[in-house]
């Protein structure tokens, strides 16, 4: 009977991998279907919807888990997949000068006592928003799918020499 309770703590420990993400310090992609994803999308939404006007759908380009914190590269439209008019938006202007992609949209979720909080979002951005949010926040690169060679960083086990 000992056997079984073990074994039964285990399967339940596993399964609350699978349902919570990776282990600590591994990156998580929840797949389309599960609570996980549900919760961060969800989380997220009414800000958007409250930026662009609702209903507002997510397409999923970047949804990485790690630690507690989640980050999310979307596509916003509307149910069924019709595009938004960014000209019936806040936004119009500066949509019509090129000053937002309508193809990014990225948001950093940190999960609490009371679940997942949106605590940064960028509607649009032109540029790398996430790596402000990264260091304010000692997040590593991966989180948000991109490395420290990828922005011209020494690897983290080269160390800068001392002048002489």
């Amino acid at each position: 009977m000992r056997v079984v309770h073990l074994l039964l703590l285990l399967c339940l420990s596993i399964s609350d991998l699978a349902i919570d993400g990776a282990a600590a310090g591994d990156i998580y992609s929840p797949p389309k279907g599960t609570p996980l994803r549900a919760q961060l999308l969800d989380a997220a939404r009414p800000t958007f919807e409250r930026e662009v006007g609702a209903p507002v759908e997510f397409v999923v380009e970047t949804l990485n888990v790690m630690d507690g914190w989640a980050y999310d590269n979307v596509k916003l439209q509307r149910p069924g997949g019709v595009p938004i008019d960014w000209r019936s938006t806040k936004f119009a202007e500066d949509f019509a000068q090129g000053m937002r992609e309508t193809e990014s949209n990225l948001f950093l979720l940190q999960q609490g006592g009371d679940g997942w909080t949106l605590v940064e979002y960028a509607i649009g951005p032109t540029d790398v928003a996430w790596d402000w949010w990264r260091q304010q926040r000692n997040l590593p690169y991966e989180l948000f799918g991109a490395t420290a060679e990828d922005f011209g960083a020494p690897p983290a086990s080269v160390k800068p020499r001392s002048g002489g």
